[in-house]
């Protein structure tokens, strides 16, 4: 096909979304061939497919900044952004077709004609391009040939506080972000796109960076990446494209994965499926994904790092639906990436609000759970007396709450835990919390207390008085009022009181606070799920640990007032 210019403002525009969606459309299948090798499999090879999957994350901000950097608007969020697998690459020849699809030599073959080099006199092709390089090559043409007839300053007329910047994604990987101002800035940055996935000046084997999990190494290109996994060995200095790779071998076990149904579709399972709840519920999840990189990429950059997050988060989901069998041979399910139009699980009529602890990581709230800011209000005496709200903060139907205490971006999570090895050991007991409960009986009225709940929030007792005290003298209705309001100020539910027809729990919303320098407080009878699969007791009140100290995780035991917690 020859050379096509685009010598329009819009025409480049077009032609950066679909560089998005381009690099998009790679993800779901390196992700599925990662999350298929079996855990403690194939170290080499899943270092090397969750090196490429990083900086095709990496190359999708890249393109996002181009295009932001010219005025335009990355569209993430919506169906038709998601191709529908099998498929052809985006604006490609359609000369083959990418599976979603378990790790295997097939499946490396597929990477490898994903990331395969342009010859250096291939011509640019911005429709029917054999390799992505040629499409990157229409861009950047377009790009040159609009600056030469108009105005650069006329090009390059975005909001710069739309730029992902170096310090808002916080990576340590290979390759680099790169701030696009300009035109040398946004060639700048399509070059770093094109030598990871192809390699240097398109005739050596490497990038120009260090290697992401061994930084002594010299980083190899994508697509030469994908020729060490078919040979099992690494190249060294003095290989070439010709020689293949001669450095140190390792072991590629093809049989170490789940055998995962190759392209996955919801609709080979009855609506009462288990197994099609699951992928809707992983569908769900990826939504969320795609949302949050879309207000990332649209004015909301500091949400990258949640979305680089919640993408690695997934990996549970793939790896349980990967281990449900299909009922046809021996074969399982797997993650079908299709867009979710609907919140509901089968036989819910509405969606299903529930609080998932990730091991070592964050809580996972899902079904559209209001998440809002609360405060105590305090007397003059530094006693607390009743809650106030703050402000509400808008969430999408799934959002991640930071469990470790250190993320940035408090109260969502960044991905913080990875880095600091948070130890999210879960050790809060999922038996009925009556069976721990001592009570103290009164006038008309039993106070229960299960110790083990406390928080500390100091609702419990002021300067003058505390609710064991008070239950002796419940004969005085004022007091029993007042015991009653104390008891319903208490936001674990450690503290229960029963009338003659039994316990009776305060009418609160259904919603997760954000308690100021304190714990989540979810109310509502929302089921709480560890990450082992148990659930703890489904109560009207709770507190969930947010400074990631806790000796009762997930539950709050108060620590954060021995430590000083601060939302900072």
């Amino acid at each position: 096909m020859s050379k096509t210019t685009h010598a329009t403002l819009e025409g480049v525009r077009t032609l950066l979304q679909g560089a998005i969606q381009l690099e998009h459309a790679t993800l779901p299948p390196y992700l599925c061939a990662l999350y298929s090798i079996i855990p403690g499999s194939n170290p080499e090879c899943v270092e090397i497919i969750k090196s490429v999957f990083v900086e095709e994350m990496l190359h999708m901000a890249l393109a996002a900044n181009v295009l932001n950097a010219i005025g335009g608007s990355p569209v993430i969020d919506g169906v038709d952004f998601m191709v529908r697998y099998p498929t052809s690459l985006p604006n490609s020849d359609n000369s083959f077709v990418v599976p979603l699809a378990r790790f295997s030599p097939s499946t490396i073959e597929t990477f490898m004609r994903i990331e395969k080099p342009e010859e250096i006199d291939s011509p640019s092709e911005a429709e029917g391009f054999e390799t992505i390089g040629q499409f990157y090559r229409a861009i950047e043409d377009g790009l040159v040939d609009l600056c030469a007839h108009t105005s650069e300053a006329d090009v390059f007329c975005g909001d710069p506080t739309r730029q992902i910047t170096p310090d808002m994604l916080d990576y340590d990987g290979s390759g680099r972000i790169v701030v696009v101002l300009d035109l040398a800035s946004a060639l700048e940055a399509i070059n770093e796109i094109e030598e990871q996935g192809e390699g240097l000046k398109h005739a050596e084997v490497w990038d120009g960076d260090r290697d992401m999990f061994h930084p002594d190494r010299d980083e190899v290109a994508h697509y030469f990446r994908f020729v060490e996994v078919m040979n099992g060995r690494f190249f060294r200095r003095g290989d070439t494209p010709q020689s293949g790779p001669t450095g140190e071998a390792f072991a590629v076990d093809w049989g170490a994965v789940y055998p995962m149904r190759e392209n996955p579709r919801s609709e080979d399972y009855p609506d009462d499926s288990p197994v099609r709840d699951k992928m809707l519920e992983f569908n769900l999840a990826y939504r969320d994904v795609l949302r949050t990189l879309h207000r990332a990429f649209n004015g909301e950059p500091a949400r990258l790092v949640a979305a680089v997050s919640q993408m690695m988060e997934i990996r549970d989901r793939a790896r349980e639906l990967m281990q449900l069998p299909t009922g046809v041979d021996a074969s399982t399910a797997g993650p079908t990436f299709e867009y979710a139009t609907s919140s509901k699980v089968t036989g819910s009529a509405t969606p299903h609000l529930r609080i998932s602890v990730r091991r070592d990581g964050p809580y996972i709230v899902e079904g559209g759970v209001p998440l809002v800011r609360k405060s105590a209000v305090v007397s003059e005496g530094g006693e607390p007396l009743t809650w106030r709200k703050e402000s509400s903060i808008e969430v999408d139907e799934g959002y991640r709450l930071c469990r470790c205490g250190q993320s940035s971006h408090k109260p969502f999570c960044d991905g913080t835990h990875s880095r600091v090895r948070f130890d999210g050991d879960e050790t809060a007991p999922i038996e009925p919390s009556v069976d721990r409960r001592t009570r103290l009986v009164g006038t008309t009225i039993t106070l229960t207390d299960d110790r083990l709940l406390c928080q500390s929030a100091g609702f419990c007792e002021n300067l003058v008085d505390s609710v064991w005290d008070m239950v002796e003298r419940t004969d005085d209705i004022q007091v029993r009022f007042q015991l009653m309001h104390m008891v319903e100020q208490c936001p674990s539910g450690r503290l229960v009181y029963e009338l003659a027809d039994g316990p009776l729990e305060p009418d609160v919303p259904r919603e997760v606070s954000v308690t100021k320098d304190g714990p989540y407080w979810v109310t509502g009878e929302i089921d709480v799920i560890l990450s082992d699969g148990r659930t703890l007791e489904t109560r009207n009140r709770v507190t969930l640990c947010r400074c990631g100290q806790s000796s009762n995780k997930p539950l709050c035991d108060g620590t954060h007032k021995r430590i000083n917690f601060r939302d900072g």
